[in-house]
Formats: structure tokens, C-alpha cells, sequence
């Protein structure tokens, strides 16, 4: 069980890190994004990757959640054979254990 912790934690602060990465205003406005719509912030990210994803894409556009994503995967060293974005959310999920 706390390996399973220890990953999901690693998914949240990766998110939070590229988030900062991409500039200022993207953190808060997705935190505020998934509080509204979902009663919790970025570490929704732990229970439901393709819901992030889909708020990702509501707030910013495809292509823009689609990089997010693929920094994800990245920065999780996740193997990834393509950069499909059905095999991205599945490579993460594998690593969650979902």
C-alpha cells in the first residue's frame, strides 16, 4: 500500500512541477478548475487521469493537455512506445495500478 502512495504522490508533484513549469496562471486555474467541478484539486490526478486530462483539454485546449501528458510520462521515466494519447494515460495508470 505505500508503494502505491509513494507512486501517486510522485504523479501529484510531477503534475504540480510541469504545471509551474508551463508558467504562473496554469496551476491555480486548474486547481480551481477541478475544485469547482469536482470537489478536488490537482491530485485528482491519482484517482482519475483521463478526468485531469479531459479538464486539461476543457481549460486549455487538445493539444496543450496533450503536452501535458506527454511531460508527464516523461518526467515519470514511463516507457512509451508512441505518443498517442491512449497509450500515454494508459502508461500512466499502469504506474498508479488502476
Amino acid at each position: 500500500m505505500s508503494e502505491l502512495r509513494v507512486g501517486s504522490a510522485m504523479v501529484t508533484a510531477a503534475a504540480r512541477e510541469i504545471l509551474q513549469r508551463f508558467g504562473r496562471p496554469f496551476e491555480p486555474t486548474i486547481s480551481a478548475y477541478l475544485n469547482s467541478k469536482y470537489g478536488k484539486g490537482i491530485e485528482i490526478i491519482e484517482e482519475d487521469p483521463r478526468k485531469f486530462y479531459n479538464a486539461l483539454k476543457e481549460l486549455f485546449g487538445e493539444f496543450a493537455a496533450k503536452i501535458f501528458i506527454y511531460n508527464l510520462v516523461i518526467a515519470l521515466h514511463l516507457p512509451l512506445e508512441s505518443t498517442d494519447i491512449e497509450e500515454m494515460l494508459s502508461a500512466i495508470e499502469e504506474y498508479l495500478g488502476k
